[in-house]
């Protein structure tokens, strides 16, 4: 017979793991009635070492002895049930690691914003947008493509437009009529299988400008604080094909306010 700490010591357990399976039912031992001591059999060890391997494959206890208690046939089933509940565990961290790794991609690229903007020449895939704020009326065939598109953050991201006729105007003082929305970039349209038809804006794959920029004010922006980007156009001696599309990399808290690092990018001719 196995007292209390004897049957802990051969599983490498405390005393009071034996007690809480004893108290809750699992283990059932035999009660010398002049001391009032547990006394534990070899069957009582087999049967906790048993409980505490099934514990490891991540059962609950009710379902580890729910599992112990089961013919090997369901056993097996049991298991194969939850082989397939790790599958999709796992597949849900996959697809958090990489949103995880698209926002840090993001936040890399705010490091480049400056109050006085870098501009960079570069070329991109094709890029997808549906704004729904500063519109002059309303198009409420948007909002059924931004509930589906909201669900998709952060291979989603909040976009910014300003229209090229502003752009391109050498007089306009600003500032831009900025519309906000969502946008996406072709690669994720592709993998979440979304339509590209409008009321969707897309900006075919070329050469862009791109100015990193913080602001404290998204929706007065104008001229000047995109200044090295028409600098940038004019010394190329080009002009914007397109409307911008940007994009919202990070929001920091200051002591005047939250500070907006963004990207505004426009496409010009190739």
């Amino acid at each position: 017979m196995l007292t209390v700490k004897k049957l802990a010591d051969l599983l490498g357990l405390s005393p009071e793991v034996i007690r809480h399976y004893t108290h809750i039912g699992i283990l059932k031992p035999v009660v010398n009635s002049g001391n009032n001591y547990k006394y534990y059999d070899e069957q009582d060890l087999l049967y906790l070492a048993n409980i505490r391997v099934n514990r490891s494959l991540g059962l609950s206890l009710p379902q580890a002895q729910d599992f112990q208690s089961s013919s090997v046939k369901k056993q097996r089933n049991l298991l194969a049930e939850r082989s397939q509940q790790l599958s999709a565990e796992i597949e849900k961290l996959r697809k958090l690691q990489k949103r995880l790794t698209e926002v840090e991609t993001f936040l890399a690229q705010a490091e480049m914003c400056t109050m006085e903007g870098v501009v960079k020449d570069v070329r991109r895939d094709p890029i997808h947008s549906v704004y729904t704020f500063g519109l002059k009326k309303p198009h409420t065939d948007r909002l059924a493509i931004v509930q589906q598109w909201s669900k998709l953050f952060p291979f989603v991201h909040f976009s910014i437009k300003l229209p090229k006729e502003e752009l391109n105007d050498p007089n306009f003082e600003g500032p831009y009529s900025v519309e906000l929305g969502l946008g996406i970039v072709h690669k994720y349209l592709e993998e979440f299988q979304l339509h590209s038809t409008p009321p969707l804006e897309t900006i075919p794959a070329g050469r862009f400008l791109i100015i990193y920029l913080k602001t404290y004010d998204i929706l007065n922006l104008g001229p000047k604080d995109l200044k090295p980007l028409l600098d940038k156009v004019r010394s190329l001696n080009m002009s914007f094909t397109h409307s911008s599309s940007g994009r919202l990399l990070a929001i920091e808290e200051t002591s005047e306010g939250p500070l907006f690092s963004i990207l505004i990018r426009v496409r010009i001719s190739d």
